[in-house]
């Protein structure tokens, strides 16, 4: 697909205008990119007057979102939640303070160290027969019916499993997580939030709490081979994780292993289904599972908005970021940026030495990632093998509201 080098006038061509048309999903539809490109055209970094977005600076571009983040004076702690916070308050606030992300950056490293020693790459890579198991049982309930929704089927039961295995939840207790799961993230969805998704996003809050602080206390008793046991008994010199801080480890894995990896799922799925020619390619070729993981990651990632706040003064190029100041990166936007990547709207499985942004920039590149990729590596390995002849059903696939976590309510498949 040809990539514009110019302003498009059958779209709004005023930034502030592209950004609220991509922030309302009525306006939006399911397209994000021709209105990627045009704000990057039309201003690939500048200062919004968006509230919803606390009157962010906006970057569209790699080049900008690779040398603003990584010079580390940026921070993502509690200041970056005032775009979560109705003024209410609530549990769920509460709880989204005590989350590793959105700690002031010496917490956050404490904390983040101490769990990493417990969430390893190997550990991962140890759970791959038992992620394989979990596909082969998910797509053989349903191989015999001939369709199936991706979204409410397979993406979305997936990581959950998973992640509830892992840390040690009894399998009996999975369909609360799923609820609960799915109730705090969209309490997140700021650009779609109605008063009764804030009270069960609250709800939720406390349910995980609770669950988690009961469970943390029979690991005290009793310690497993699960990763609540391993969090509980990892320590530093300044001590093991507290009660509330595991609380919050447990809550922020869940999510961070739930929602993105399930709408990067539906997502990889919907862009396969749509190239015919790298779906047969894919098929063909087991040796593309790597690199069509990463092109999947790239192509349409979860985490399509990634804020944080300004340490510091920051001039760059003719701006001056202010300390305080909120900056917005849009991660479709960055993926999809032609000086980066050739060709950026093409989906190309086999794509060489490429670098994206969806796990983050360091100092706050997604723990789970490794979990992330081998979950996407396994599903989509999975559906085309064991769903020959797979397709896209007649029901036009159908998107959440949100721009903050992108991705399908639903997804109907034949074969």
């Amino acid at each position: 697909m040809h990539h514009p080098t110019r302003l498009v006038p059958r779209l709004p061509t005023d930034p502030e205008e592209i950004l609220a048309r991509l922030l309302d999903p009525v306006l939006r539809g399911d397209d994000l990119y021709p209105l990627y490109h045009q704000l990057r055209i039309a201003a690939p970094i500048f200062k919004s007057e968006n509230e919803q977005l606390q009157k962010a600076w906006v970057i569209t571009r790699f080049c900008d979102d690779d040398t603003v983040v990584r010079a580390r004076t940026l921070s993502s702690d509690k200041r970056v939640l005032e775009i979560f916070d109705t003024g209410r308050g609530g549990e769920f606030i509460q709880m989204m303070r005590r989350l590793m992300k959105f700690l002031d950056l010496p917490d956050h490293a404490r904390v983040r160290g101490l769990v990493s020693r417990a969430f390893t790459p190997r550990s991962v890579e140890r759970l791959r027969p038992r992620i394989r198991s979990i596909v082969e049982e998910l797509l053989d309930r349903q191989r015999d019916s001939r369709e199936m929704d991706v979204v409410a089927d397979f993406a979305f039961p997936l990581p959950v499993i998973v992640i509830c295995e892992m840390l040690g939840v009894p399998v009996e207790d999975v369909p609360l997580f799923f609820r609960w799961s799915d109730d705090f993230a969209r309490r997140g969805d700021v650009g779609a939030l109605t008063p009764e998704r804030e009270r069960r996003g609250d709800e939720a809050a406390v349910g995980l709490t609770r669950y988690f602080l009961e469970l943390i206390a029979s690991r005290r008793v009793d310690p497993r081979e699960d990763l609540i046991s391993d969090l509980i008994r990892v320590e530093d010199e300044r001590g093991r994780l507290s009660d509330m801080e595991l609380v919050a480890a447990g809550i922020m894995l869940l999510q961070a292993g739930h929602e993105t990896t399930a709408n990067l799922v539906g997502k990889a799925t919907l862009a396969l289904l749509r190239n015919p020619r790298e779906l047969e390619r894919f098929r063909a070729d087991p040796g593309l599972d790597e690199s069509a993981c990463e092109e999947f990651l790239r192509y349409d990632t979860s985490v399509q908005i990634t804020p944080k706040v300004a340490t510091v003064d920051l001039p760059y190029h003719a701006h001056t970021i202010r300390a305080g100041e909120t900056v917005v990166t849009l991660r479709g936007a960055v993926n999809r940026d032609p000086d980066e990547y050739p060709d950026p709207d093409r989906l190309d499985l086999s794509r060489a030495g490429m670098r994206h942004h969806s796990f983050g920039v360091v100092p706050y590149h997604c723990l789970g990632a490794s979990l992330a990729r081998a979950e996407i590596q396994i599903s989509m390995r999975g559906l085309v093998d064991r769903l020959p002849g797979l397709a896209l059903g007649n029901d036009k696939p159908r998107f959440k509201p949100s721009l903050y976590l992108h991705g399908l309510e639903s997804l109907k498949v034949v074969w």
